[in-house]
């Protein structure tokens, strides 16, 4: 684990399901504790059913709250975030210091906006070589394979603008 990157992830759905298509599910690790909500894990089982708690290293499961803030109930509600999503954020006001591994961009602001620092199935990607768990051209190809091998929608403007990017930064 990088000494920058704080130790404790909360994770949604998306990363994991879409990382696991990707068959690159080892990029999620590097943190000394995963924390993932029942909810999520509910989700994840739908989508992705071979992948379970025990397929993340790092990985615990979490149970949902019975009761989250009226700040976070407000948050849920402008965002309009799901179970899953909502379930993550209330893990974060436990651990404030978390970083917030998420696709969502209703998510990814509701975190932002509560100060979170935030992380996608890109960012992940794009990490895995600073932590030298993939080189760039491994990258490049997972980043081209996402249309055709995730459920990840994200523009292919984005997607571009990420792929010139890892291959300007190859040789340094």
């Amino acid at each position: 684990m990088e000494k920058s990157e704080p130790a404790v992830a909360i994770c949604d759905a998306g990363p994991i399901i879409h990382l696991d298509e990707l068959g690159a599910l080892d990029l999620v690790e590097g943190f000394a504790r995963i924390l993932i909500p029942a909810a999520v894990l509910g989700e994840i089982a739908r989508h992705r059913p071979r992948v379970g708690i025990m397929s993340i290293t790092q990985g615990e499961a979490v149970p949902d709250t019975s009761s989250i803030s009226p700040g976070l109930a407000a948050l849920a509600t402008a965002f309009s975030l799901d179970r899953g999503e909502t379930m993550a954020l209330a893990v974060m006001e436990v651990h404030p210091g978390a970083t917030f591994l998420t696709d969502d961009s209703a998510a990814r602001l509701a975190a932002e906006s509560r100060g979170a620092r935030v992380h996608g199935t890109l960012g992940l990607l794009v990490r895995s070589i600073r932590r030298g768990h993939r080189t760039h051209e491994q990258v490049v190809e997972l980043l081209q394979a996402l249309p055709s091998r995730s459920t990840l929608h994200v523009s292919q403007r984005l997607l571009a603008t990420v792929i010139a990017r890892v291959k300007q930064f190859r040789g340094g």
